[in-house]
């Protein structure tokens, strides 16, 4: 039953179809802060249809993030909704699901990845990261085929030259992204957080720089899944030095072996480049890897944000399996000094990223890439028209 002050929402498609498309509305509005925190659905005013919603309070305490998944509303159409308090049976959503030194997640009980952040680990990362029919579509440790490039450690966050310290590689002088601890920590029904603070510090110890790692996991089905990533580097001892090198993905994906393109996969970016040779060193607002896992067509795409630094990004790509994005090795990519791509942050001063990781079925074709990439950069629109309490 509806809350006798729920408020109505219209959700417009804008330009594009919106198919397992995450809509978060941040809103001061009273009819949606009422319902903070407290268990919610979205009830399609039209066909009577409920889906599952999340309010959560912000930690401001003014605002209030609604989240919910659009599906099957078509370019230039609208939908309406009612919010009131709810649940749907049989649907767990998003669970966390703490263990030694890693946490479990599970989307509707289905295994979806495990985040790895032990202080011994050179930095942490998620792994396995599971796709349709549980595939898994990244390489870890545990791979019998690990045995080049140990430190591409199957999704995660490091750079290969940050004030002349190594935090890309795992050799005897490189340095290590060490956890911290956790500043938000919960699943939901339809959206878990894993939100963290690192340091980045020499072999010794010394602290070079910290950052925020905040991690969202959509409830997504197993061919459409959603790792979303807001990055923040923070330089907080003293200037940072981010050093030309290709070495490095600030958002880092190693794929299965049997993804790789040179094993008949395929990488492919937003301008149509295919595999290393039209791919590697260019810039690109997104990049798609894709390949055959245990007889099943799966994918991986990694998405630029245009308020990131430096828009679009260079790709540190390669037909063995590496995909990451690298903003500051504009030199090295082009083979020209002259664009020196390295970058210093001043003491104080913070530099902030957003990136989603989709995982999907069969290529970047019919994984939708390009539609689901206007999801992230151009989202739908939300007007709240219903009363006030």
């Amino acid at each position: 039953m509806a809350h006798q002050h729920s408020p109505t929402l219209t959700v417009n498609a804008g330009f594009h179809n919106r198919d397992g498309c995450p809509v978060i509305l941040t809103s001061s509005h009273p009819g949606i802060s009422q319902f903070a925190n407290r268990e919610v659905v979205l009830t399609d005013t039209e066909s009577g249809d409920v889906i599952a919603a999340q309010c959560d309070a912000t930690d401001n305490g003014t605002e209030t993030h609604l989240a919910w998944i659009l599906d099957g509303l078509a370019a230039g159409t609208s939908r309406t909704y009612t919010l009131s308090e709810g649940t749907i049976a049989d649907d767990t959503g998003v669970q966390l699901n703490d263990d030694a030194e890693t946490i479990g997640v599970t989307l509707n009980e289905r295994p979806f990845t495990t985040f790895r952040y032990a202080k011994a680990q050179f930095r942490p990362y998620f792994f396995p990261v599971l796709g349709p029919e549980g595939r898994e579509v990244t390489r870890g440790e545990t791979s019998d085929i690990s045995k080049d490039h140990v430190h591409h450690r199957s999704l995660y966050v490091a750079y290969g030259e940050v004030n002349d310290v190594d935090l890309w590689g795992e050799g005897s002088n490189s340095g290590r992204v060490v956890h911290q601890g956790f500043t938000e920590k919960h699943g939901g029904p339809v959206v878990g957080r894993i939100y963290t603070d690192n340091t980045w510090e020499t072999r010794d110890g010394d602290i070079l720089m910290a950052d925020k790692q905040h991690f969202r996991i959509y409830n997504l089905p197993e061919d459409a899944a959603l790792i979303e990533l807001d990055l923040t580097f923070i330089a907080s001892v003293g200037d940072v030095h981010f050093g030309d090198t290709k070495e490095g993905g600030i958002m880092s994906i190693r794929v299965h072996p049997s993804m790789n393109a040179s094993e008949g996969g395929k990488i492919e970016n937003a301008f149509g480049g295919i595999n290393e040779g039209e791919t590697w060193g260019k810039r690109a607002h997104w990049c798609d890897y894709s390949g055959v896992v245990d007889g099943t067509p799966v994918g991986i795409a990694v998405f630029d944000h245009l308020v990131n630094p430096r828009y679009p990004t260079y790709w540190h790509v390669r037909n063995y399996g590496l995909m990451g994005s690298n903003i500051f090795g504009g030199g090295t990519f082009e083979g020209d000094k002259s664009k020196d791509g390295s970058y210093t942050l001043k003491k104080g001063e913070e530099m902030h990223f957003r990136f989603r990781v989709l995982i999907h079925a069969g290529d970047a074709t019919v994984g939708k890439v390009a539609q689901k990439y206007h999801d992230f950069i151009n989202p739908p629109t939300v007007e709240v028209i219903g009363p006030k309490p």
